[in-house]
C-alpha cells in the first residue's frame, strides 16, 4: 500500500512529532499529565503553528480525555427527563419497538431504553460522563437507523471527531464478480496492482465495515450503510466526504481504537494510527472537570465557544462551497446551480449520444428559484439538442426541501399530480398545538389578511386547512384531519397530501418557498419532455427523505425503472432508496419555538401544562437534535398503516462499482444508461419491458421526436 494519502489527510509525521514533544503545562504535574491537559496543549501548539487548520491528535489521547470527564449525575438525570417530550414526536417509535418481519435490525423501545439509562444513572452504574453519553447516543438514537432521528450529546460531539487516514473503496475487479475492499489511493495509483483487504482488526473486512457502520449510520438498509463507508465521487462532490469508514457521519463520534490493522490478500499487514480532529476551542481545559464545565453547561456554551464550535463542526458535517473549484471526477456541466447540487451533462460515444444526465446531489440549496431554473434549462436544452433519454442521478442525495422534489417530479411529468401520503403522530404537544392554531385561525382568510404571524400559522401542519386529504381535496374540518387513527397502539392523524396550490406555501416570499411549484398555481402548457421508458433513476443507496418520496412517485405513478450501485458482497438485488423514508423532520429548536409560542396563546390548563414541558436543556446539552415527525405511507399500505421506513423495494437492476468509477463519474452514468437503453446485463435484476417499450422502433423514434418538438416550443424560456 502506498501511504501518502497526501490529497486527503494531514501530516501524520507532524502529529507524531507534536505528541512526542508535548509542552509542559504551567499548572503542575497532575494537570500536565491529565489526558485533557495533553490534548489542550497539543491543540494550542498546532493552532499557534497553523491558526486556520483543524488540530488533530492521536485517537487514544482524545478517548482518554473523554473517559476522564466526571459524571454530572444530577444534570444527566435532568437531561434524560427533558428529552422525553421531544422524543414523543418521533412518528414511528411504536414501529421501532416492534418492526415487521424482514426488517434488518432488531426492535428497540426508545422510551424503555431512556428509562433504563435513567435507572442506571440513579444506581451509579456509569463511571463517567462519556460512558453515560455514549450509552444515550447508541441505545436511544443510533439504534433507530433513522436519518431524521438525531441527538448529539455535548461531551461526545462538541470537541472530537474520530478519523482514520485511510479511505477505502469497494469494487468488483471485472464488474461481475463480488466486490472486494481496497485502499482508495492504491486504486488511484494503480488499480490493477492494488491488493484487496481481507481482514480489518482480525475480522473479515466486509463484516467489520458493515458492523462498524451499523452502529450509528442513519440508514435503514444494510447495503446503503455499507456503501456509505467508502469513497464515492458523488459523496465527495456534495459533502467532500471520503467515506464514513475514514471520517464524517454519525460514526465520527465512535472511538475506533488507537490503531486499525489491515490484512491484505498476500497476508501482509498494515497498521494505521487513528486520530481525532479537535473541533472546539480548548482554552482553559486542563482536566476532565474543566472539560465538563466548559462543554457540558446546562445554560449552553458561551458566545465565543458556541461560535468556534459551530464553525469547526460545520466543516465536518455540512456542504462546502464548490463555486470556485468544480468537482473531483466530474466533467464541466452544461448548466449548474452555483452550489453545484443540481447540474446536467450530455453523454458521448456509441449508444449514448442521445442521453442527458441530470445530477441532483441534494435538495438543499442556496436558492430554490435557481435550482428550479437550472432543471428547467437542462430539460429544455436537452429537448432542443435531440436528447431523448434521461439518467436522473440521485447518488448522495439525502433529501432537503420538499417543494424541490415535487417540482422536479412535475417538470418530468407535468400532467401527473404527485400523490404521496403522510401522517403525524398525535403526541400531546402536536395535538395541543393543533388546538391552539385552529382556534387562532377562526375567521382568518389568507387571501385578504396580511398578518405575517397568522400567515405563518396558516401554512403550519397544525392547521387543518393547510393540507389535502387522500383525494387531493381540502379537509372540511378539524375533525377530518385530526380525528385519531389507531395503528400499532398509537394515534395518528388522517393521511395527508401536500397542498402546493396555495401560494402562501410556495410563491409567497414572506412565508413560502418563493417559487411556484411546476404544475400548480398558474396555468401551464408544458409538455412531458421524456417518455417514461426513456428515464432511468441512478442510486447509491443514500437517497432519503424527500428523495425517497420523489422516488416513490416516479416508481409508482410514472413507472420509472432504477439502477442501484454497489452494496455488500452478497449476490442478489438491493434497494436504491436506503436512507430514511420519513416524510418530514423538525429540529428540536423548531419544536421548542412552536411550544414557546403557543404557550402564550394557551386557553386551557392542559395546553399550558403540555407546552411547559419543553425546556431548552436538551438544546443546550447537544450540538444537534432532530426528530422524524411525519411518516410516509405508501398507497399499498394505506390499510395496515405500515410506514414506508419499513417497506422494501429493490431497484430493478444492480451493478457493482468498478475501478474506473472511482475517478470518472461518467463511467457510472454510462453503466446505468447501458442497462437501461442498450440492453446491457445487470448483476442482479434487469430492465423488464414496459408497455410503451413494445412500440416498433420507428414509431418509438417518431414519438420521441414529437415529445422533443412539443416540449421545446411549449416550455418557457429560461
Amino acid at each position: 500500500m502506498h501511504l501518502s494519502f497526501h490529497c486527503l489527510t494531514v501530516s501524520w509525521l507532524a502529529i507524531a512529532q507534536l505528541i512526542s514533544s508535548e509542552p509542559t503545562s504551567s499548572t503542575g504535574v497532575a494537570s500536565a499529565t491529565a489526558p485533557c491537559a495533553r490534548v489542550s496543549a497539543l491543540w494550542a501548539a498546532q493552532k499557534s503553528n497553523s491558526p486556520h487548520a483543524t488540530p488533530t491528535v492521536a485517537a487514544e489521547i482524545a478517548h482518554d480525555c473523554l473517559r476522564s470527564i466526571p459524571l454530572g449525575k444530577d444534570a444527566a438525570i435532568e437531561l434524560v427527563d427533558a428529552m422525553v417530550p421531544y422524543l414523543s414526536w418521533q412518528s414511528d417509535s411504536a414501529y421501532k419497538a416492534h418492526p415487521p418481519a424482514g426488517y434488518p435490525f432488531p426492535g428497540y423501545d426508545i422510551f424503555a431504553n431512556l428509562a433504563k439509562i435513567k435507572a442506571d444513572l440513579q444506581a451509579d452504574k456509569y463511571d463517567g460522563e462519556y460512558s453515560f453519553q455514549l450509552d444515550l447516543y447508541l441505545n436511544v438514537i443510533a439504534k433507530g437507523h433513522d436519518g431524521h432521528l438525531l441527538f448529539y450529546p455535548d461531551a461526545l460531539s462538541r470537541v472530537f471527531s474520530f478519523k482514520r487516514p485511510t479511505p477505502l473503496v469497494s469494487i468488483s475487479e471485472d464488474g461481475v464478480s463480488l466486490p472486494v475492499v481496497k485502499f482508495y489511493e492504491d486504486v488511484i495509483i494503480n488499480a490493477d496492482a492494488a491488493s484487496s483487504i481481507t481482514h480489518i482488526n482480525g475480522i473479515n473486512a466486509a463484516s467489520y465495515i458493515e458492523e462498524f457502520g451499523s452502529q450509528a449510520v442513519g440508514y435503514q438498509d444494510k447495503d446503503a450503510i455499507f456503501n456509505s463507508m467508502f469513497f464515492s465521487l458523488a459523496a465527495h462532490a456534495v459533502h467532500r466526504r471520503t467515506g464514513f469508514f475514514a471520517q464524517g457521519g454519525r460514526t465520527r463520534y465512535l472511538y475506533p481504537g488507537p490503531i486499525t490493522i489491515f490484512t491484505l490478500a498476500n497476508k501482509s499487514e498494515i497498521v494505521i494510527q487513528n486520530v481525532a480532529s479537535i473541533t472546539a476551542n480548548l482554552t482553559g481545559v486542563t482536566n476532565g472537570e474543566s472539560f465538563y464545565a466548559k462543554f457540558c453547561n446546562p445554560n449552553g456554551l458561551t458566545s465565543d465557544d458556541a461560535r468556534i464550535t459551530a464553525g469547526t463542526t460545520a466543516a465536518e458535517s455540512t456542504k462546502p462551497s464548490r463555486s470556485d473549484s468544480g468537482m473531483l471526477g466530474y466533467p464541466s456541466p452544461l448548466a449548474s446551480t452555483k452550489d453545484k447540487v443540481a447540474s446536467c451533462y450530455y453523454l458521448e460515444g456509441d449508444g449514448f449520444d442521445d442521453v442527458v444526465v441530470i445530477s441532483l446531489l441534494d435538495m438543499i440549496t442556496v436558492s430554490m428559484a435557481e435550482y428550479q431554473a437550472v432543471v428547467q434549462r437542462c430539460i429544455k436544452d436537452a429537448a432542443g439538442s435531440g436528447k431523448s433519454k434521461l439518467v436522473v442521478d440521485l447518488q448522495a442525495n439525502d433529501g432537503g426541501y420538499v417543494v424541490l422534489g415535487y417540482d422536479f417530479f412535475r417538470q418530468l411529468f407535468p400532467h401527473i399530480v404527485g400523490n404521496a401520503l403522510s401522517r403525524w403522530k398525535e403526541s400531546d404537544g402536536f395535538l395541543a398545538a393543533a388546538e391552539v392554531v385552529n382556534d387562532r385561525l377562526l375567521g382568518f382568510n389568507p387571501s385578504v389578511n396580511n398578518d405575517s404571524a397568522l400567515l405563518r400559522e396558516w401554512e403550519s401542519p397544525f392547521n387543518y386547512q393547510a393540507d389535502y386529504n387522500m383525494s387531493g381535496k381540502p379537509f372540511p374540518s378539524f375533525e377530518d384531519k385530526f380525528r385519531p387513527h389507531l395503528y400499532q397502539n398509537t394515534n395518528y392523524t388522517n393521511l395527508i397530501r401536500w397542498n402546493f396550490d396555495k401560494d402562501v406555501r410556495t410563491g409567497n416570499n414572506r412565508t413560502g418557498a418563493d417559487i411556484e411549484v411546476t404544475g400548480y398555481g398558474s396555468p401551464s402548457n408544458i409538455s412531458q419532455p421524456f417518455l417514461a421508458e426513456n428515464i432511468i433513476l441512478l442510486y447509491d443507496g443514500v437517497c432519503a427523505s424527500i428523495c425517497s418520496i420523489l422516488s416513490e412517485m416516479l416508481r409508482t405513478q410514472a413507472g420509472i425503472k432504477s439502477v442501484a450501485m454497489g452494496g455488500r458482497p452478497i449476490a442478489g438485488p438491493i434497494q436504491g432508496v436506503g436512507g430514511v423514508k420519513g416524510a418530514q423532520s423538525l429540529r428540536w429548536q423548531e419544536i421548542h419555538s412552536y411550544m414557546a409560542r403557543y404557550l402564550r396563546h394557551a386557553k386551557t390548563n392542559h395546553q399550558a401544562a403540555v407546552f411547559s414541558q419543553y425546556s431548552t436543556l436538551p438544546l443546550n446539552r447537544s450540538s444537534a437534535a432532530m426528530i422524524n415527525v411525519r411518516d410516509a405511507v405508501t398507497w399499498d399500505h394505506v390499510d395496515d398503516g405500515l410506514p414506508a421506513q419499513y417497506v422494501v423495494h429493490h431497484a430493478d437492476c444492480r451493478l457493482y462499482w468498478t475501478a474506473p468509477m472511482i475517478t470518472d463519474v461518467t463511467t457510472v452514468w454510462k453503466a446505468a444508461a447501458d442497462v437501461a437503453f442498450n440492453s446491457a446485463a445487470c448483476v442482479a435484476g434487469g430492465m423488464r419491458p414496459t408497455p410503451a417499450s413494445s412500440l416498433e422502433p420507428t414509431r418509438n423514434a417518431f414519438v420521441n421526436l414529437l415529445l422533443q418538438i412539443s416540449y421545446f416550443f411549449t416550455s418557457y424560456v429560461i
